[in-house]
């Protein structure tokens, strides 16, 4: 089974200081911005600096240029918004939901990996410059995998709160495109071991088990998922090309004439992201 990766960056401030990550009660950002007389504004400019900062920084380290993602900029311009009328630095603020939740609800890419820094500054400039200069925050910044990102500043006063939420971002295959990389891939394990290749079977009894998996958010079989298979693999994956650890037996025996492949992609509580419900059924 695959999980989501989060990986949250430690709190930074302008001076480089570590605040507490939890505030104490929820709060409220629509309401608060609705009757609060001195509502903070977001940056576009300061938004487009900051980006141009980081990609100019992964630019001398060898790597590609973050995509800005409208999704990811506007959860991190909703944190930002949230720090700003705190006046405090979080990754998470009680009543808040957790960054993978804040993504998924914003976001439409399919996200394996994600991370978050946080900072307050004066400027763009001095944000990615106290940023560059944690260890933390810069490895986020210069991770070679992440490839989109979103930048929120709100401007409070004479301060820049800033949210930078980062994303390993793949594409999506329709479930017969799944269905087949999973296929190739048994195809491509059996040929090293110097077997038959199996014949694939109609994989419409898979497909309806790996979506009631995804439905019910869970890799146990259904009372309705009775098969005749010789062997059955259930499991997750945020890349299908990829077989889990355990495959090789089955995939090795040699005894196995037919292959039938279940794949759904669906986005559940424990994967707000989406991950890939897959089912494969040998006889």
């Amino acid at each position: 089974m695959f999980w989501l990766p989060i990986s949250l960056a430690l709190v930074l401030s302008a001076s480089g200081t570590s605040v507490n990550l939890h505030a104490p009660e929820p709060v409220n950002t629509r309401l608060l911005a609705a009757y609060w007389g001195d509502q903070p504004s977001y940056d576009p400019q300061a938004e487009r600096d900051l980006l141009d900062l980081a990609n100019r920084a992964r630019d001398r380290a060898g790597l590609p240029p973050f995509q800005m993602d409208e999704g990811l900029t506007q959860a991190a311009r909703e944190h930002a918004t949230a720090m700003a009328l705190r006046q405090q630095l979080s990754h998470q603020f009680s009543g808040e939901p957790a960054l993978s939740q804040r993504l998924a609800a914003n976001c439409k890419l399919y996200l394996v990996e994600a991370a978050e820094n946080v900072a307050s500054a004066e400027s763009a400039d001095r944000a990615h410059d106290a940023l560059m200069h944690s260890p933390p925050h810069r490895e986020n910044l210069l991770h070679p995998s992440y490839n989109a990102i979103g930048i929120g500043i709100v401007r409070r006063g004479d301060d820049l709160y800033v949210v930078e939420d980062f994303g390993h971002s793949l594409p999506t295959y329709s479930a017969e495109k799944a269905e087949d990389v999973i296929a190739d891939s048994v195809a491509r394990k059996r040929a090293q071991a110097h077997l038959p290749l199996l014949q694939r079977d109609g994989g419409a009894a898979a497909q309806k088990d790996a979506c009631a998996m995804g439905a019910a958010d869970s890799i146990k079989p259904g009372p309705e998922s009775s098969h005749s298979a010789r062997a059955i693999l259930r499991y997750t994956s945020t890349q299908p090309e990829i077989l889990p650890p355990g495959a090789d037996e089955a995939i090795a025996n040699s005894g196995l004439r037919t292959l039938s492949v279940g794949s759904c992609f669906v986005r559940t509580k424990t994967y707000p992201n989406g991950i890939y419900w897959i089912v494969l059924l040998f006889n």
